[in-house]
């Protein structure tokens, strides 16, 4: 006699869909940002933290910005970003791609892992708790990819981890999200986004930071 096929709760399949169509929505966006960024010259992270690394407030004397406001964020420019800061730019503009989520800088710096553009950000009054178009927000992405200095970070500004997506989800629940499942979702993000951007995930550290990460909701 045949066994009946093992099926994951309902919970469990209709999560992992959900988080599924969000992560591919937002790989869009943000390949598309990215090619944008390569082609208008966004600058390199050495550059920046060579003119700009020093984490105080940013200072007129800094010049005018250079490179767009959303692309200095996903590519980590930290002079840029103190150059729009010190210029007033909009903190809250959103990404005009309509194919895109309508992230934030902070949430892409929170979602890329840069850690002193998020928190300059954050100093400069960027809306720790604004959402996309999804629900999520800078806490969601950063919780989920296991980045805890900008999840503390965010915590300590004020951030709402209690702040749920328009699929019920709050910035701890991707944490929660079964293994097998959960490291399908970052297999992929790896393949199509990071790994091309030459910031290829560690997904071990990642398996080994879930639980670590929960506790920082507590």
């Amino acid at each position: 006699m045949q066994a009946a096929p093992c099926e994951r709760p309902l919970f469990v399949r209709k999560h992992f869909w959900q988080s599924y169509k969000i992560i591919m929505r937002t790989i869009t966006t943000l390949l598309l940002g990215l090619l944008l960024g390569f082609a208008s010259g966004c600058g390199s992270d050495a550059a920046s933290k060579e003119n700009g690394g020093d984490e105080g407030s940013p200072s007129p004397d800094l010049g005018p910005p250079t490179v767009e406001f959303l692309m200095a964020a996903l590519s980590n420019n930290v002079l840029e970003i103190k150059r729009h800061i010190a210029s007033g730019t909009d903190l809250e503009q959103r990404d005009p791609n309509p194919q895109g989520n309508q992230s934030t800088a902070l949430m892409m710096a929170a979602a890329f892992g840069h850690a002193e553009v998020a928190h300059l950000l954050m100093e400069a009054g960027a809306d720790l708790n604004a959402q996309n178009k999804d629900g999520d927000t800078a806490l969601h992405s950063a919780a989920f990819l296991c980045h805890p200095e900008i999840v503390e970070d965010l915590l300590s500004h004020g951030a709402d981890a209690g702040v749920s997506n328009l699929k019920g989800s709050t910035p701890p629940d991707g944490l929660r999200l079964p293994w097998p499942l959960a490291k399908g979702i970052y297999d992929l993000l790896n393949a199509v986004l990071f790994t091309p951007m030459q910031q290829p995930l560690d997904i071990d550290r990642i398996e080994k930071t879930r639980e670590e990460m929960l506790k920082l909701f507590d």
